[in-house]
């Protein structure tokens, strides 16, 4: 029964047979049977004296006092007979019946196979005579924070329900629907026909108050929403975190990359080789963007006075990032978010590591003029994606912090009293009265409809975003007077498996990756900036092209190890081998990757200006992914100033209201930089939890 059941502490006199009790004036109660469907069978719930139990309407509300509750469905409820008006629920489980007639269970333990996103899902079940006792997922290799919260949450659903009927875990689909194959397999091993488990009752009513107050709320458990949510409760506050999904992370757990920081210690154990880029930039970007002009000039004596001084350490300055990001961005970015973002980037690398997240190693990415982008490894040393790394620490140190998080609680309303934010209400009836509220719901690149809308051009295309990006905080914002801006740029990133629409990270091309077309044949920088590869690759025949690495870089990535494991790559022992596995032209296919060698030998790629070299790929086997631009990030947003407070359409601040991450716009301008999302999220999720802690005296 999954209707939510609503306990009226209250003493009624019970009138059987009596249609309708008077009720103050023209209010009536009605007093109907109890009926309920309990593992698909009609029950009508008796007293303790064997007559049906009642349940009451009353002026559009239905109510089950909380004595049947107890005598008829095993809640346990302790009440005062002297005081018939309070109760104490101690329980809110119901006991599920057991089976219906015709399935019987076999009492013993029995094993299953399933599908999931990274490979083989297996469990144990365990049964009595009567129903399902336990479901445990023995073996998998699921991401954490992805595929996790369903080997976390899918058993005990199933137990609940006594059904493997039961809805998937939002963003967890794949280890979802794996988990439960194999559920069903053990079943069947143990003669149990699956689709004869009609789902159970299930008490949605987890006895939440509808009223919660606190300090700050804030809106989205992603990365940005965590990190605000940590410092303002470090700082003190009660902070309430509500999540609309069942699980935290939001695109933040889909970050394959890393996060930018410019001029940090973990860089100076770096040999600086990239001279060449930067030298590029500072050689394009006057001319391209005349007002960057000062900003080109001052990163010219930086350099300059670098070098005079002996080349110590690696190269890399705030306004070298400033310059990075406004070129990356075509100018449309905020300067004066920009230099938040730079000026505080190292600061973020280091909060990060406080928590026990440590992206102490520095590589290459994609529009970035020298190695800036600051990436964990796994236990096993290998360069790992730091949106499942950082996420499953983020959710730990909220709850380290005291941080509330309420989860599959859409938010949909912003509470204003006297043009001030006072708190949130959600679809599901919570209002959450705060002092301050933070949003950080995140962008809408999963609400495609909404892309189409804002940029016919993308109609069509697959997005990797989280399910739960749909753009309520910018709508909600909008609700209450804050402005917007930038909402036509939206982001495409160039390397995404189509099928499952699967980010391919960016990190690949600059740890020594190559695209090829169809043809066998490079046809770009592939380190350039997303929007320029994407172009690109859409220009090829069929708009897809294949990323290239070797045994080298397999050895040396987990993350690389993943994509064969999901069946993403084909391979060949030679480069014409992998030429044939891919459909290209193999004598092509052979003469491109020994130029491309030569050019890492040489350091110079003549025909099409790439700088970032790293190694050869020369050792066998070879690998291809084949990919495509799909809808990524987006950068328009909600206004908000350098203090991530959200600004109306006259630049005015609305007192009490903050955002910070995705849901702003500002930040990124036209592109946003591969490493800069993470930069983001934890440089203004800082300054907005900071700011709202300080707020809510």
């Amino acid at each position: 029964m999954k209707k939510k059941i609503t306990a009226l502490a209250m003493a009624l006199v019970m009138v059987l047979g009596v249609a309708a009790v008077a009720a103050g004036g023209d209010k009536t109660i009605s007093v109907t049977p109890m009926n309920m469907t309990i593992n698909g069978q009609a029950v009508t719930p008796l007293k303790s004296d064997g007559t049906p139990a009642e349940v009451f309407a009353y002026d559009g509300a239905t109510y089950v006092p909380l004595r049947y509750l107890s005598e008829t469905l095993g809640i346990k409820v302790e009440w005062d007979p002297t005081a018939p008006n309070t109760a104490k629920l101690v329980s809110d489980k119901i006991t599920v019946p057991a089976a219906p007639a015709g399935v019987s269970f076999k009492a013993g333990t029995y094993t299953g196979e399933g599908k999931g996103f990274n490979g083989t899902i297996k469990v144990a079940v365990t049964l009595s005579d009567t129903k399902i006792e336990k479901v445990e997922v023995t073996e998998h290799s699921e991401t954490p924070g992805i595929g996790t919260p369903a080997v976390e949450k899918i058993p005990a659903k199933i137990v609940e329900a006594q059904s493997t009927q039961v809805d998937a875990i939002t963003s967890a689909t794949f280890a979802s629907n794996g988990i439960i194959e194999a559920v069903n397999a053990a079943l069947k091993s143990a003669g149990v026909d699956p689709a004869a488990l009609i789902p159970g009752a299930v008490n949605t009513n987890t006895n939440t108050p509808a009223t919660k107050d606190a300090d700050v709320v804030v809106v989205g458990a992603g990365g940005a929403g965590m990190t605000a949510a940590i410092t303002a409760a470090k700082a003190g506050k009660k902070v309430v975190l509500l999540e609309k999904l069942a699980l935290v992370g939001g695109n933040s757990t889909k970050s394959t990359g890393g996060m930018n920081a410019a001029d940090t210690e973990y860089q100076d154990k770096y040999e600086f080789g990239q001279a060449a880029g930067l030298e590029k930039t500072l050689g394009s970007a006057a001319k391209d963007y005349p007002e960057l002009k000062d900003l080109v000039a001052k990163v010219q004596k930086q350099y300059d006075d670098w070098k005079k001084a002996g080349s110590k350490g690696y190269f890399d300055t705030v306004d070298l990032m400033i310059l990075d990001t406004m070129v990356g961005g075509k100018c449309v970015n905020d300067l004066k978010l920009v230099e938040t973002l730079a000026k505080n980037s190292a600061a973020g690398v280091e909060w990060l590591k406080g928590i026990g997240a440590n992206l102490d190693n520095v590589g290459a990415f994609g529009g970035a003029s020298v190695n800036r982008i600051h990436w964990p490894k796994n236990d096993a040393g290998q360069k790992t994606n730091v949106g499942a790394y950082i996420v499953p620490i983020m959710e730990k140190a909220c709850k380290d912090a005291g941080v509330e998080i309420v989860f599959e609680a859409p938010a949909n309303e912003i509470l204003m009293k006297d043009g001030k934010a006072v708190g949130v209400k959600t679809s599901t009836g919570l209002t959450v009265n705060a002092k301050s509220v933070i949003i950080a719901t995140g962008g809408f690149g999963a609400d495609l409809k909404m892309v189409a809308k804002l940029k016919p051009s993308l109609d069509g295309f697959v997005t990797t975003n989280a399910p739960g990006a749909t753009g309520d905080g910018i709508k909600m914002a909008q609700a209450v007077g804050a402005a917007v801006r930038d909402m036509d740029q939206i982001q495409i990133h160039p390397t995404v498996e189509q099928k499952t629409s699967a980010l391919i990270t960016e990190g690949l091309r600059g740890d020594g990756a190559i695209l090829v077309n169809q043809e066998g044949k490079r046809f770009c920088d592939e380190v350039g900036t997303r929007d320029a590869v994407s172009a690109a690759e859409l220009a090829q025949t069929g708009g897809y092209a294949y990323l290239i690495v070797d045994q080298n870089m397999v050895d040396a990535s987990a993350t690389i190890q993943g994509y064969i494991k999901k069946g993403f790559t084909v391979q060949g022992n030679t480069y014409a081998e992998l030429g044939k596995a891919m459909g290209a032209p193999e004598a092509e296919m052979t003469k491109t990757m020994e130029a491309w060698n030569k050019c890492v030998a040489d350091k110079k790629d003549a025909e099409f200006g790439r700088t970032n070299f790293a190694n050869p790929l020369d050792k066998a086997p070879y690998y291809a992914i084949k990919i495509a631009p799909g809808i990524h990030h987006t950068m328009g947003g909600v206004v908000i100033n350098t203090e991530a407070e959200v600004q109306t359409a006259a630049g005015a601040s609305i007192p009490n209201l903050y955002a910070a991450g995705e849901v702003t716009g500002g930040v990124h301008g036209a592109n946003r930089l591969g490493g800069n999302a993470v930069a983001d999220i934890v440089v203004f999720g800082q300054i907005a939890g900071a700011n709202a802690a300080a707020n809510a005296k």
